[in-house]
C-alpha cells in the first residue's frame, strides 16, 4: 500500500506530537508546516499530497488567502481547515466538494483517520472467508 501524502498548516504552531495523538499517520508521509503559510503553499507542489489539514483553530492571521491557494490545486484530494467558525458561514464561500470547514471534533477525526488508513477492500476479506 502506497503511504497517503498529508501535509498540515498550523497556524497554531502546535507540535506534530499533538497530532500524533489524534490522528494515525502509520501508513502516512507527513509534512508539518508552521511557519509562514505562503512558503508552505509554495511547496505543496513539490510533496503534491493527497490530504491537507489547515489548522486555523486559533489563528491570529486571516488564512482564507492559504485556504484559497490550497483549494487551488487539483490535485489534492482532500482539504481538512480545523476553524471554531460555524461551518455554514465558511463552506458557503468555497463551493469545493475536497473541502471540509469543521471545528476539531470526534466526527472530523474519524473522517481524517479513515481516510488516512481506509478499511481493507471487502473483496479480499470475502476471499479469505471462502478459501
Amino acid at each position: 500500500m502506497n503511504k497517503k501524502r498529508v501535509f498540515i498548516i498550523s497556524y497554531n504552531k502546535l507540535p506534530i506530537e499533538f497530532w500524533n495523538e489524534h490522528l494515525n499517520f502509520d501508513n502516512s508521509a507527513v509534512w508539518f508546516w508552521s511557519n509562514n503559510p505562503d512558503q508552505a503553499i509554495n511547496n505543496l507542489s513539490t510533496v503534491l499530497p493527497e490530504i491537507v489539514i489547515i489548522d486555523a483553530y486559533w489563528a491570529k492571521q486571516p488564512f482564507v488567502t492559504s485556504l484559497r491557494g490550497v483549494l487551488s490545486k487539483n490535485y489534492i484530494s482532500n482539504i481538512f481547515c480545523i476553524t471554531p467558525k460555524r461551518q455554514s458561514d465558511s463552506k458557503l464561500r468555497f463551493l469545493d466538494k475536497r473541502l471540509k470547514i469543521s471545528r476539531f471534533t470526534s466526527e472530523v477525526i474519524t473522517e481524517i483517520n479513515t481516510l488516512l488508513n481506509p478499511p481493507q477492500y471487502e473483496s479480499q476479506t470475502k476471499l479469505n472467508k471462502t478459501g
